[in-house]
């Protein structure tokens, strides 16, 4: 009986890993785009501190959950395996932000890109970074 429940218990703990949905946490390296100068009431290149982060949530279904944490807020997205290019990759959309990982090779592009031509002084920028499977 013993040796029933713990074989049980073994190929629970196993199954349950092996169908558990993948979770990854990105984190920028490197964020530029522009900014408005409230004070000279121009745009301006400008180089972002670096530590902008996701974290990617695989769904029951296939597709993928990115949601970006920053001291600004979230946004979250829902997204697709893309068919155009490969299986190990996938974009999505989410607002006025674009999201881009390749899970083969761990990284991310990442485009913030409300701002500008609506009017508005929001910044605009483009992340690239790594992922971390947790």
């Amino acid at each position: 009986m013993k040796k029933k429940l713990l074989s049980l218990t073994i190929l629970t703990l196993f199954s349950t890993s092996v169908l558990a949905e993948a979770s990854y946490l990105c984190v920028a390296d490197h964020i530029s785009g522009f900014h408005f100068d409230e004070d000279l009431q121009t745009w301006k290149d400008v180089t972002f501190l670096p530590g902008e982060r996701f974290v990617i949530k695989e769904q029951p279904d296939g597709a993928y959950q990115v949601e970006r944490m920053d001291r600004n807020g979230t946004w979250t997205a829902t997204c697709s395996p893309r068919t155009d290019q490969t299986d190990d990759s996938f974009s999505c959309m989410g607002g006025a932000n674009q999201f881009h990982f390749n899970r083969k090779e761990l990284r991310f592009t990442a485009f913030r890109y409300f701002g500008y031509w609506n009017g508005s002084t929001d910044s605009l920028s483009i992340s690239i970074g790594r992922c971390f499977r947790e």
